[in-house]
């Protein structure tokens, strides 16, 4: 029978602001891992972070970053990047509204050069840029598209709703780009085409997995895609609504040990 190839959102599904997995998480991952089964960090985060947040759960544990935009499997990379257009929208739009908006590498965390508002602490984890060596602020549309071979995906945020759905309506339209939202205050940004569901189908065609076989856990709208391409889409009981209706699949919140509940519940 072939293995299960399970993918696995961080914020919200493995941890929750402590940023630290619960002992059952990681007990539960390792044991199916041991069985077989092929597990995923499947996150919005760029890939340093990510690697910081798979090493936590397990060693080795391979990485879906940058909302799929990255791809680490076996210690090999593939990426893809946002577009000069699209950089060039993005940033037109964030200075239009003043929106607070950070673009990824693989090993760094590249800031525009506005004012910015104080964020919430769920916000800091999903840009996960706290060391200085991984941050770098640019100061004009020239300076970010000198950086458009390295930046892979980007995310905007604001506290002013308002002001976020009209920024997030505007980068919608934007040709090149698709956007979607892992959280209340934020906007998520990656190339047309590009998400977690698109890479879970490269990985599985990659180590020829079955669709049958898949599984994945989630809770944010960045995760619906994800959820509603594998076989086991899970809501978890802390996901969002919009979440909730569009799966068959459900599991207890993040402080309950959703993702182990589930797992234990499937396979034992």
């Amino acid at each position: 029978m072939p293995p299960y190839a399970i993918f696995m959102d961080i914020d919200g599904t493995l941890v929750d602001h402590s940023q630290i997995p619960t002992q059952a998480t990681v007990d539960a991952i390792a044991k199916f891992r041991a069985a077989g089964n092929l597990f995923f960090i499947a996150s919005g985060r760029p890939l340093f972070s990510a690697r910081v947040m798979a090493d936590r759960i397990g060693p080795n544990l391979n990485v879906i970053c940058s909302n799929g935009s990255v791809i680490a499997v076996d210690q090999q990379v593939d990426n893809i990047h946002l577009s000069k257009s699209a950089l060039t929208g993005i940033y037109h739009i964030a200075k239009k509204y003043g929106i607070r908006t950070h673009f990824f590498t693989k090993e760094s965390v590249i800031f525009l050069d506005q004012p910015t508002e104080p964020i919430s602490r769920d916000a800091k984890n999903r840009i996960a840029g706290e060391d200085p060596s991984k941050n770098q602020r640019v100061h004009s549309l020239d300076e970010l598209l000198t950086l458009a071979p390295e930046i892979t995906n980007g995310i905007s945020i604001s506290s002013d709703l308002d002001l976020q759905l009209a920024a997030k309506a505007e980068m919608a339209k934007l040709p090149d780009i698709d956007v979607s939202s892992s959280g209340f205050d934020n906007i998520e940004i990656t190339a047309k085409g590009i998400n977690k569901a698109s890479a879970i189908k490269a990985v599985c065609a990659k180590l020829a997995i079955p669709m049958s076989h898949t599984m994945a856990f989630g809770d944010g709208d960045n995760d619906l895609q994800m959820l509603t391409t594998v076989h086991y889409g899970v809501a978890m009981g802390n996901a969002n609504e919009r979440v909730k209706a569009a799966v068959h699949h459900f599991t207890t919140d993040i402080h309950h040990d959703g993702v182990a509940t589930y797992l234990h519940h499937f396979f034992d």
